[in-house]
């Protein structure tokens, strides 16, 4: 998992006219489904160039260990913010366990991209994998790789390529043994697919998996919910204090853009909130199949108002499936995260407020629905599919 961010410096990538055949020019020139997006860019990796060190960041009097002061600042912000919830995620760590038990045997070369602390890589050696080899970007991060995967003795089974895996050639991997028989990835961001885990997945499964390989997870979806939280008003609109009136301040409400709940500060299962429709999937994303672009631009969907209240917000969560018939899932649902504080820590979920756009206003006028009242609510995808935007409407669609 890597902290989600839009890769809109063009700056980071060869100009398409100048090609030389590298990944950032296949996407550049393909225009999958009409796409022409560029993918995010993991932080402190080596094709986001250097920046500034942890001990460079730092005012010159601060005490900085040494351990510190040379590693990208980056790198040591990712590492605090959610590596180590992420590795203290559980769940999370049985999952990939259990989706690996199932498909593991002797012969199984595994290749996974993004590895960062190498746990995933040791979890498929500790079952038997003949071989793994291990991608990440980051040189410090693949160095304490290589430190974790030797302390636990896997040295001679477990190799770190410290490249992009955009960048890593089927060449490359036939020195540890021929094709990988099985694709292993953790690159989720909050929203699903914010890390731009379909386009490093679809890569890798395409130039450097072997035929008929197996791609772990397989499968994912994005969810939509229509919340009404008096919570969350409280925190991003104002009404009047004490007889003064404050709600033109209201005019500057944003209900244009996905903010996740780390951003906001808080937990969303500590949040008091009702649903006012069922969970909905907006996205279905098959990891072993499916190409870049397959968001399409926009989609709808059909809701009906199990109850009548205000829908201050609309929450974005996921699910992502392993296993016979899918029955291993992983999921970052309010009511999944409840008892797994950790992963609210790295994942948490996405929020984007809401109000009547068929009525305009110098204020947001707010979205009130009745009970049994048909919605429609319209999913929009940014080009390069790392982010989405949601807007409400009444009425059935006429387009699903």
């Amino acid at each position: 998992m890597y902290e989600y961010e839009y890769a809109e410096d063009d700056g980071r990538y060869d100009d398409p006219e100048d090609g030389d055949g590298s990944f950032d020019d296949r996407i550049a020139t393909t225009g999958l489904h009409g796409f022409s997006g560029r993918p995010y860019v993991p932080p402190a990796s080596s094709a986001d160039g250097s920046g500034p060190s942890f001990g460079d960041n730092m005012e010159s009097h601060f005490v900085v260990p040494r351990r510190l002061r040379d590693k990208p600042y980056e790198l040591i912000e990712a590492a605090n913010d959610w590596h180590y919830a992420m590795m203290n995620d559980l769940p999370r760590n049985e999952f990939y366990r259990s989706a690996l038990r199932q498909l593991i045997t002797p012969e199984s070369f595994v290749l996974e991209i993004g590895a960062g602390s190498g746990l995933l890589s040791i979890i498929a050696a500790s079952l038997g994998a003949r071989r793994v080899v291990a991608i990440e970007a980051n040189m410090h991060l693949a160095n304490v790789a290589r430190q974790i995967i030797h302390a636990n003795g896997y040295g001679d089974r477990i190799h770190i390529i410290n490249k992009m895996s955009t960048d890593v050639s089927p060449e490359e991997l036939a020195q540890y043994g021929g094709r990988p028989t099985l694709l292993l990835s953790e690159i989720l961001g909050t929203l699903l697919l914010g890390e731009s885990a379909l386009h490093y997945v679809a890569d890798a499964r395409r130039r450097l998996l072997g035929p008929g390989g197996a791609v772990v997870p397989p499968r994912g979806a994005q969810f939509a919910t229509l919340v009404e939280s008096f919570d969350i008003a409280s925190i991003t609109s104002v009404k009047s204090w004490e007889g003064i009136s404050l709600d033109y301040f209201n005019s500057l409400q944003d209900t244009t853009s996905m903010v996740f709940t780390k951003q906001y500060g808080f937990r969303f299962s500590s949040a008091a909130y009702t649903e006012l429709a069922p969970r909905t999937p907006v996205l279905a994303i098959d990891f072993s199949a499916d190409e870049v672009g397959v968001w399409g631009g926009e989609s709808r969907t059909t809701l009906r108002a199990t109850r009548a209240g205000t829908v201050h917000a609309v929450m974005a969560s996921w699910e992502v499936y392993a296993g016979e018939a899918d029955a291993l899932c992983m999921a970052t649902h309010p009511d999944a995260t409840l008892g797994n504080f950790p992963r609210d820590m790295q994942w948490g979920q996405g929020l984007q407020l809401i109000e009547d756009t068929s009525v305009d206003g110098a204020k947001p006028v707010p979205f009130v629905v009745q009970e049994g009242e048909l919605l429609t609510l319209v999913t929009r995808y940014s080009v390069d599919g790392v982010t989405l935007q949601f807007e409400l409407r009444r009425g059935a669609s006429s387009e699903e």
